[in-house]
């Protein structure tokens, strides 16, 4: 009977897996075949989910377009240096929230879940005064510090949880083998949290990469558009080419997908093993 009783409960798991998974591709499934339909195929009386003729043509035309690439290299630059600089104050706030004793620390850890009271919408007024008194509108700089003010409480959390499952012994003998606290960080610390620095690194990315609420509030000429605003560029007053807007998505989220495919073993052991500690 358990045995019967357990095969059915990962058999009803596995299904239902099954169905969400099925659900969250369907959408995306759609977009990949339609972005390879020729535009006869995409709007029509009959439509079906795949392409009678297979056509690279919407691609073509996205790539001949001279805008395209500079938001894609853009949003690439943008979420680089959100990504990079957010590892780096992170790591070593919660370095020092964890093994540095100071004044105002349980002040700063409490700041930290004060931040996320306020919704992004919020904040775009604020911000977009402080970017406009600081000659920072309409630049790169502007949507990178802003995204900072969104990804650094989050990382700064995510890496103090990580470090406190840290053995304190760790840290201890390498302060005795003469490290300072910054080559104790640098090359104890960090060596082994990668996954919770993986973690970081995939937030603080995307984050960059697919925001388009300050971009579009904060970024004014065609020059310093990301991906996000490019895609709004490719509708028409009168006329929608889904098949154009579908490549272009297509585009958008390879990047994404393919960086989460590549460290996805680190980033899943940076969720869950420093929500645990020893």
């Amino acid at each position: 009977m358990k045995s019967n009783s357990g095969f059915w409960n990962k058999a009803i798991r596995l299904v239902l897996l099954m169905i969400l998974t099925y659900v969250l591709l369907f959408p995306m499934t759609v977009a990949l075949f339609t972005s390879l339909k020729p535009p006869g195929e995409v709007i029509t009386a009959t439509p079906s989910l795949l392409p009678h003729d297979f056509t690279l043509q919407n691609y073509r035309v996205l790539f001949s377009l001279r805008e395209f690439p500079r938001y894609l290299l853009n949003s690439f630059l943008v979420s680089c240096y959100t990504a990079l600089i957010s590892i780096l104050v992170s790591s070593l706030a919660a370095y020092a929230l964890v093994w540095m004793n100071f004044t105002g620390k349980r002040t700063i850890v409490k700041a930290i879940f004060f931040t996320y009271m306020f919704p992004q919408i919020l904040l775009v007024l604020p911000l977009f005064l402080m970017c406009y008194e600081l000659n920072l509108i309409d630049t790169k700089m502007a949507l990178v510090l802003t995204y900072l003010s969104f990804s650094l409480p989050f990382c700064v959390w995510m890496l103090k949880s990580f470090f406190e499952s840290i053995p304190e012994e760790l840290v201890e003998a390498a302060m005795l083998d003469g490290c300072t606290y910054l080559q104790c960080l640098f090359k104890v610390v960090l060596p082994v949290s990668i996954p919770a620095v993986t973690a970081v690194l995939v937030f603080s990315f995307v984050l960059g990469w697919s925001e388009y609420l300050f971009a579009n509030t904060l970024i004014i000429s065609d020059t310093n558009r990301t991906i996000a605003i490019g895609l709004q560029t490719l509708i028409g007053y009168y006329r929608v080419d889904y098949g154009l807007l579908t490549a272009a998505s297509i585009v958008m989220t390879l990047p994404v997908l393919l960086f989460f495919v590549t460290v996805q073993k680190y980033f899943i052991q940076g969720l869950v093993v420093g929500s645990v500690k020893e």
